[in-house]
């Protein structure tokens, strides 16, 4: 048995075929002597020509060489002998990839002793086998068995390795990571895989066969919830695999999908459309429409439902099902997965009657072949109550969630994050069926446990926002229940926690973090992310091992484990909080209550907070005088794509193809987020601080406006026109010192800008990397240096520094004492992750030079420190996330944040040179004048709609992405 790829790594099993039966009687007879050297050298070639066949990308030929390469062994060869047997285990692989799971751990089992009665001889060929046993015992759910062998088998192969670099121990380290994986070591598992990764690399040319090695790290990292690591790694091996494999492998293919998925989970379908559409051309390429490429097809069909492209969705999963209806049979797991993915994509289109038809069918099937304890059966439940709750049926929707509750209970912990959403989720519904008491009581209990599961996985310090993101939505439903039940007050509350953000945290992290220069406060900080740590795999393993149905015992005594690692972290949260209180006050800060916050507020200012729940949204307008509350049965889908809507009409893409502002979504967001009671609560009030979360974050509020008859660019009613807006990245920021809201004196201006690129510019240019993909491809940005210059005039500090063309560099910045700067100003290209060949961060341009690439990223950014009451970002997609779909405040503006910045200009999209120099200047001239930057700002964008003093001045692309960020 070779290095076959399947059995380096975890791979889904393709279509079923009937395995290759044993050498018959006849044939067996006729060994009765030994081969000769003619016999064995023809048996040779025909070995090493079957093994140079790709088994992944034509396991039918696969198949089919082996099947004759043993039956020329049989007649060589006597019954039962080792050769045979070793000729015979390539055939596993074989049923593997063709489906008979069962049918190649039987034969592995049998082929197993012969091959140990060959001794020394073969026991390389053993090892492999062993290997392949592993992979199979991982999908028939024999977990512990498999760990065992697994381990036996990577020290076997590091011991007869001789230290060179070695395949078969990577396959080794492979195969065992993914043994832990599915035992609930999770951490392990990706420590070993990464090990893997590392042997592999020892290569001088990287295996072909490695490919399935390097894609399970980001698959990994995805199903622990580490998103933001498993994109970069997603990234990362898809340029390893491209480096190495044939064009169009399938391999590539699953990376493809897996980054897809990863996208999705992060809230990023256009992107992940993109990457989906690839996946899929490449495995109906190699495989046409057939079972191989159906995940792929379902992903796509995911990424399009998220983005309302409903009639390609549809037949897309239609598709898909169809395919495994055929191949599979209709009850197939896979089928049944299928049938959801066509079911959400119908009620995304609005037919949710025959959704919640296929639902409940795809239920009944999983309530006759699953036991109670299975994820699917019960996840199926969550589904079939939220699209009843969509359909007004609330009995439906209660008795479906009652059930899913019921069978969870009695399987996981109650520290299962899905188990405390589905609590909230029926809290929600049972306040909408009349029980608003009983529902918000339950809601809130569930956010107690949310808020406990959001601390412990702080405290580990690894981020695992897959997981967050689940918690933020369990904390929408408690939100939808205070909203029904009319709670002000514990609604105001959950709608704080769901806006928290990582801009948000930054925040929180800028005012703690010097506490940790203290070595001994650094050691209590990592015994204490031990024991989370600790705490997170017991946890992972108790719910792996429920969701398998191991016996009570055996989940009890995980449970044990748990319990007495929970004390340890008690014990070392108090040690750290007695050491260094202010980091242990950051992760337990309680929201702000109504009236800290109007307590807060000064006279002229009101505060508008939207909050986007998955089934509703919320809506708070505070002032000093009082509080309006409301909410809107749109919840984060329907927002979000009249948000995409929006957006869409202000690319340069758009403006270039004379695509019209989309006036319709503009007034039905105003009409949702901004109903009369909201008005009225705000309309005396010139300062509008606005607190946002997911889609809404990347909206500029500014570009808000009611219906008109004849709307034009001039005479719309703009949210603009009547608020100064603040965008805030944390109510809690509210209660942090502020600036007084006038202009402030300046002492030190600091300046960095005009980078010295290549590529001739032009007044129109935008900075944002366009078409490039280099550094030095960027266009030159002439409006820049004479921007920062007029920054000078209009602030009149006595101290200047400006860093222009050559000077404009990364090293100049971090030997800058930025400390002292009241005011920083950056003129530049700003770019979001993939706007340049390897770019996997948001970054400012700067003059490469030497060591440093131009590229000044976030993590850069994040590492200088500052004091500055003001940053002024005159660039592209500085309030932007890592990519063009993320959500906002989440990138450079982040960055700035957590380097110390007090209050941010950003962008949220690709800016003209010319409108940026233009508004910036303007704003900055404002606040020399001692007017509040967020006025000056306003007054900017208003003369801008008004005086047109340049073309298209009064088109939202040129005033609108530019947001005042502040506390």
């Amino acid at each position: 048995m070779q290095n076959r790829g399947v059995f380096l790594g975890a791979v889904a099993a393709c279509g079923l075929l009937i395995g290759l039966a044993a050498p018959s009687a006849t044939a067996q007879q006729k060994a009765v002597k030994a081969p000769s050297a003619a016999d064995e050298a023809r048996l040779e070639q025909m070995r090493k020509a079957a093994d140079d066949l790709d088994e992944g990308a034509d396991p039918a030929a696969y198949r089919k060489a082996w099947e004759a390469v043993l039956a020329y062994g049989a007649t060589l060869y006597p019954l039962g002998h080792p050769e045979l047997a070793w000729l015979e285990g390539e055939l596993v692989t074989a049923d593997y990839l063709q489906g008979d799971i069962k049918g190649a751990l039987a034969r592995a089992d049998r082929l197993a002793p012969l091959l140990e009665a060959g001794g020394a001889k073969y026991r390389d060929r053993r090892m492999e086998l062993a290997n392949a046993q592993v992979v199979i015992m991982m999908t028939l759910s024999e977990h512990d068995r498999a760990r065992k062998l697994a381990a036996q088998v990577l020290e076997w192969r590091i011991a007869s390795s001789g230290g060179q670099p070695n395949s078969n121990v990577a396959a080794a380290y492979s195969n065992y990571a993914n043994a832990e994986f599915e035992f609930g070591n999770y951490d392990k598992a990706i420590e070993l895989v990464r090990k893997a990764n590392a042997e592999d690399r020892r290569h001088e040319k990287i295996p072909v066969n490695s490919a399935v090695r390097f894609a399970n790290l980001p698959t990994y990292l995805l199903q622990t919830g580490r998103l933001e690591e498993a994109i970069e790694e997603a990234r990362a091996t898809q340029t390893t695999l491209e480096g190495f494999m044939p064009k169009g492998h399938p391999f590539l293919a699953a990376n493809l999908n897996t980054l897809a998925r990863i996208l999705i989970a992060l809230g990023r379908p256009g992107e992940a459309e993109a990457v989906a559409r690839s996946a899929v051309d490449i495995a109906v390429a190699r495989f046409g429409q057939s079972q191989q490429v159906v995940n792929y097809m379902a992903t796509l069909a995911q990424t399009l439902t998220a983005q309302r492209k409903t009639d390609e969705a549809i037949g897309m999963a239609q598709s898909a099902t169809e395919i495994l209806t055929k191949d599979l049979g209709p009850e197939a797991d896979r089928t049944l997965s299928a049938r959801e993915t066509h079911a959400g994509a119908l009620a995304a289109a609005g037919q949710r009657n025959q959704a919640m038809t296929i639902l409940r069918d795809v239920a009944a099937i999983r309530a006759r072949k699953l036991p109670p304890f299975h994820r699917d059966r019960i996840g199926g439940g969550d589904r079939m109550a939220v699209l009843a709750l969509k359909l007004g049926d609330v009995e439906a929707a209660r008795a479906a969630q009652t059930e899913a509750q019921t069978l969870r209970r009695s399987t996981f912990p109650p520290e299962d994050i899905a188990t405390i959403v589905g609590e909230a989720r029926l809290g929600a519904i049972e306040a909408r069926s009349g029980d608003k008491t009983g529902g918000l009581t339950r809601a809130l209990a569930a956010t107690k446990l949310l808020d406990a599961r959001l601390r412990q996985l702080s405290a580990v310090g690894t981020r695992r926002s897959g997981r967050e993101i689940e918690i933020r939505s369990g904390y929408g439903w408690a939100l939808d229940a205070a909203l029904n039940a009319g709670d002000q007050r514990a609604a105001f509350m959950l709608a704080q926690r769901m806006l928290e953000s990582s801009a948000g945290r930054a925040v929180q992290e800028a005012a703690a973090r010097s506490a940790a220069g203290d070595p001994q406060i650094a050691a209590l900080i990592r015994d204490r992310q031990d024991a989370a740590m600790e705490l997170e795999i017991l946890l992972d393993r108790q719910l792996r091992m429920a969701g398998r149905g191991a016996d009570t015992a055996t989940i009890e005594a995980v449970a044990a484990e748990r319990r007495m690692a929970s004390a340890r972290l008690e014990q070392r949260t108090a040690a750290l909080k007695a050491r260094a209180p202010q980091l242990i006050a950051t992760e337990d800060s309680a929201p702000l209550t109504l009236e800290a916050v109007q307590a807060a507020l000064g006279t002229d200012e009101a505060l508008l907070v939207t909050s986007v729940g998955d089934s509703i949204t919320g809506l708070f307008a505070v002032t000093r005088e009082g509080v309006a509350m409301a909410a809107s049965p749109a919840g984060a889908q329907e927002i979000g794509m009249l948000v995409h809507r929006l957006r869409a009409g202000l690319t340069p893409e758009a403006q270039a193809a004379g695509t019209s502002f989309d006036f319709d979504a503009s007034s039905q967001l105003h009409a949702m987020l901004l109903p009369q009671s909201i008005r009225t609560a705000i309309s005396r009030k010139p300062r509008l601080l606005v607190a946002a979360n997911a889609s809404l974050a990347a909206l500029p509020f500014a570009t808000l406006a009611p219906p008109q008859a004849k709307p034009s660019m001039r005479s719309a009613r703009w949210l603009i026109r009547d608020h100064a807006l603040v965008t805030l990245p944390s109510i809690a920021s509210i209660a942090a010192a502020r600036s007084s809201g006038g202009g402030q004196k300046v002492r030190s201006f600091f300046a960095v800008g005009a980078p010295q690129l290549s590529a001739p510019g032009s007044a129109n240019a935008f900075r944002s990397a366009n078409m490039a993909k280099k550094v030095r491809e960027l266009p030159a940005l002439p409006a820049t240096e004479p921007e920062l210059r007029a920054f000078g005039r209009a602030l009149a500090a006595p101290e200047q520094f400006i860093l222009t063309g050559s000077g404009a560099t990364e090293s100049a910045i971090r030997s800058a004492d930025l400390g002292r700067a009241d005011v920083l100003a950056f003129a530049t290209h700003g770019l979001t992750a993939g706007d340049l060949d390897g770019l996997d961060e948001p970054a400012l341009v700067m003059t490469p030079e030497g060591s440093d690439d131009g590229l000044l990223t976030v993590s850069e950014i994040m590492r200088l420190r500052t004091t500055a009451d003001w940053i002024i970002l005159s660039a592209c997609n500085t309030a932007a996330g890592g990519s063009p779909d993320d959500s906002g405040l989440a990138g450079l503006a982040r960055a700035f944040l957590y380097a110390g910045g007090r209050n941010l200009l950003a962008s949220h999209w690709a800016v003209r040179d010319d409108a940026a120099a233009y508004l910036s200047v303007e704003t900055v001239r404002g606040y020399g004048r001692g007017i509040d930057p967020a006025q000056a700002l306003r007054q900017a964008i208003l003369r801008m709609i008004d005086k047109r003093p340049f073309s298209d001045a009064e088109h939202p692309i040129n005033w609108a992405p530019f947001v005042f960020v502040g506390r």
